[in-house]
């Protein structure tokens, strides 16, 4: 008998008990042999997470910690290029290729999933659970109407391209609600975020001062990196507008310092500043040395270096606009 694996994908921004209780109902129905938690790092339908790829798959790993059945799957960051349920059905079936697999999704998802990349090609690779909240109306596509079956024992006995829905305990929380309830509070989160947070995850968040809430645009937030750099007298100073080509941050800036003990006192004068203003970095990387300084604030990312390294990376010609022009027309070829 062939082993049944799940697939059960998401931005998990943060992971919560929604997720976990909502899959393990699915479970307690279909005797999955393991169900692939497939972190989506870069999601075509969504424009930006909340907080990094590897904050999310850390978080991810701590939920599912202590279950063998659920994996943590890393194959979507892994990948490059923006990522798409399709490429991820395959990849598996190549590791499994004896493995029966059902994709499981909300009943939100439903409705748009004959508009999903390789649709025609998808739906017959894969079962399909729909978790469907009770109260809630479940638009059903026309297109789809008669692959549903009314029980999981007639879906384990088809070889893909049937749905079965499963109406679910309605866990009234969303990724969203959380991220707003855990930037109400510096200090103390409410009790809805202990409620919904696994002990571990709420920890992590802590730890790592996750979601707080600035009101700064990336605009903003480059104009005072900008005016950081120039009050101690940063040198070169350019501005890069990677927003259309680029997954991770809208804008990208290159300074250069006279020395490491400059280049180190350029980053933290940057730093500094967006830490008063509630911007806090996601990574700083090089500051021990100095010689070339790297700081992420999500939405803009710093690059501090001596003259000399500047000149030899070259970073500006690596984003020049015939390279830009390129790159933007691959990834609406990749897109369409």
């Amino acid at each position: 008998m062939s082993e049944l694996v799940g697939i059960f994908g998401g931005t998990f921004d943060p992971i919560h008990k929604g997720h976990l209780g909502a899959v393990e109902q699915v479970s307690a129905h279909i005797p999955f042999d393991r169900i692939h938690w497939v972190l989506s790092a870069r999601p075509p339908h969504k424009d930006q997470t909340s907080v990094s790829i590897e904050h999310r798959f850390a978080m991810l790993n701590l939920a599912l910690n202590g279950n063998s059945a659920y994996i943590a799957d890393d194959t979507e960051i892994k990948r490059a290029s923006k990522s798409y349920t399709i490429d991820t059905v395959v990849s598996l079936q190549q590791q499994y290729p004896d493995a029966s697999f059902y994709v499981i999704i909300g009943g939100d998802s439903l409705i748009s999933l004959p508009r999903w990349h390789c649709y025609s090609e998808l739906i017959e690779q894969v079962n399909w659970v729909v978790m469907h909240r009770p109260g809630y109306s479940l638009d059903v596509p026309a297109q789809l109407s008669s692959r549903f079956v009314d029980s999981p024992e007639r879906l384990q006995g088809s070889d893909g391209g049937k749905i079965w829905c499963m109406e679910q305990s309605n866990f009234a929380i969303s990724s969203t609600e959380l991220r707003a309830e855990l930037g109400s509070s510096s200090q103390t989160h409410t009790q809805l975020a202990r409620d919904f947070l696994p002990s571990s995850v709420l920890t992590y968040i802590r730890q790592h001062q996750l979601y707080t809430i600035h009101s700064m645009k990336p605009e903003q937030i480059k104009d005072q990196v900008v005016d950081a750099l120039e009050n101690i007298k940063g040198q070169d100073i350019k501005v890069i507008d990677i927003a259309d080509i680029s997954d991770f941050a809208d804008y990208m800036v290159v300074a250069s310092g006279t020395s490491d003990t400059h280049v180190k006192a350029l980053a933290r004068e940057a730093s500094n500043t967006l830490r008063e203003k509630g911007v806090k970095p996601l990574n700083e990387d090089g500051s021990d040395v100095g010689e070339w300084v790297l700081v992420d604030f999500g939405d803009v990312v710093l690059h501090v270096m001596r003259p000399e390294v500047r000149e030899y990376y070259d970073l500006e010609k690596l984003w020049d606009e015939d390279v830009r022009a390129l790159v933007k027309e691959h990834r609406e070829q990749e897109d369409s």
